[in-house]
């Protein structure tokens, strides 16, 4: 198994930062930060991405704001199907209101190719543009992060995967059109490897977020479902971690309540508006909050199986987070029983760790029934197939963060009781 180096550097990096919080570089992961000495302050390794304009109709600040950034031609990264729905014409039309002129490169795909990126790049260069901004989910904002890069620094992406030290770009605004990926607020641009199908990571942060509610209240059901368990999962893994901090725990207990509450109300167009804006405002909180702690176990396993079978991130999330709840529980039991009371499963006192792995995973399956999400079977994969993707969960970048290493055939075991327990 071969494993960036400087990726774990990084990581090891964030780790120590972020133990810092509990007044010991190897304090235990579950361990509550002890109270400060009289006199002695208590430090705080805490990042913040980038600045966040949240809230209905923030989308028409885009020209202002790419003005004030020194944009004067940006290069427009979007999709195809936003392109046929109008919205990318809005922020170009926006963005020359302003007198900002922009180029489309639509490019984008699910699970974002790295070559994609590249291609993206190379226009940027070509057409001499000052600023980037992405309009759209994930994929879209991800793409986006791995040109900023290419506007600053001699391509290909792959140079730049994991830490390695690059100029920072031009100017990047980051314009989520869904309420998953947390994209936004994170330094994370994940990308798939077109030659060996592996999901890789590029880091790089927006300039400014602009996050806005009515862009998600036409969303369809199915989206709806796959990003918001997205969310789900990012802030169910950010808290039930090895690494944490007071400030990251805080935003990821509001997102599961949050979303808990609202994802099935948006889910079926219940109250949308003020269930649009709590999700969203959940996918932000819960982006904020795994940026400093990192995914673990489920998003490594999420991620493989999307690069392998190109299922949407946010379907793979929910076949992998009620098993890797259940596998929490037995180390985190006190962080997992908080998750199950946000999740409103109400865990008696004193619950037996066992007992409170199942109740939570039950818990995720139901929600995922409600949200009317197929299983691996149902969308065509064998059993034997998805076992097959646990020699790429070692290999992901989210591996190393993993609570308690497991051997492959632990990760075949947990792969194994995802397909079965979820049919």
């Amino acid at each position: 198994m071969k494993i960036d180096e400087a990726l774990i550097r990084e990581i090891v990096l964030r780790v120590v930062e972020n133990r810092l919080t509990q007044g010991q570089a190897q304090a235990a992961p579950s361990q509550v930060p002890p109270e400060a000495e009289p006199g002695r302050a208590e430090f705080l390794a805490a990042e913040q991405t980038c600045p966040v304009i949240f809230g209905a109709g923030a989308l028409h600040t885009v020209g202002r704001k790419a003005l004030e950034l020194g944009c004067r031609k940006v290069l427009l990264v979007s999709d195809p199907g936003l392109v046929k729905l109008g919205l990318a014409r809005r922020v170009a039309d926006n963005l020359r209101a302003s007198g900002v002129a922009s180029v489309l490169f639509d490019r984008v795909q699910p699970n974002p190719l790295d070559a994609d990126c590249n291609a993206g790049g190379e226009i940027a260069r070509r057409e001499k543009v000052d600023g980037v901004v992405a309009v759209g989910g994930g994929s879209v904002m991800d793409s986006g992060k791995a040109i900023k890069v290419l506007t600053g620094n001699p391509p290909p992406i792959s140079k730049y995967y994991g830490a390695a030290a690059c100029e920072r770009g031009a100017p990047l605004i980051l314009i989520p059109t869904t309420a998953g990926t947390g994209s936004e607020s994170t330094k994370y641009a994940v990308l798939t490897d077109a030659k060996t199908h592996e999901k890789k990571v590029a880091l790089a942060t927006g300039d400014l977020a602009i996050c806005d509610p009515e862009l998600t209240y036409r969303l369809p059901k199915g989206l709806t479902a796959a990003t918001g368990v997205d969310v789900l999962a990012h802030a169910c893994e950010s808290y039930a971690g090895g690494v944490h901090n007071p400030k990251a725990d805080l935003l990821a207990r509001a997102a599961i309540g949050k979303i808990a509450v609202w994802l099935p109300k948006a889910y079926r167009g219940e109250n949308n508006e003020t269930a649009r804006y709590e999700v969203m405002l959940a996918c932000s909180f819960a982006g904020m909050a795994f940026n400093e702690t990192l995914c673990h176990l489920g998003h490594a396993a999420a991620h493989s199986i999307g690069a392998v079978f190109n299922i949407p991130h946010g379907i793979c999330c929910a076949w992998t987070l009620p098993e890797t709840m259940a596998f929490c529980a037995a180390l985190y039991p006190e962080r997992v029983a908080v998750i199950a009371a946000a999740l409103q499963l109400e865990p008696r006192p004193g619950i037996a760790v066992a007992e409170l792995g199942q109740l939570t995973a039950d818990g995720i399956r139901a929600l995922l029934r409600q949200l009317e999400i197929k299983s691996p079977r149902e969308s065509g994969i064998e059993r034997d197939d998805f076992l097959a993707v646990a020699g790429l969960v070692r290999k992901d970048f989210c591996y190393p963060v993993i609570p308690v290493s497991l051997s492959e055939a632990e990760i075949r075991e947990f792969l194994g009781r995802a397909y079965d327990s979820y049919q």
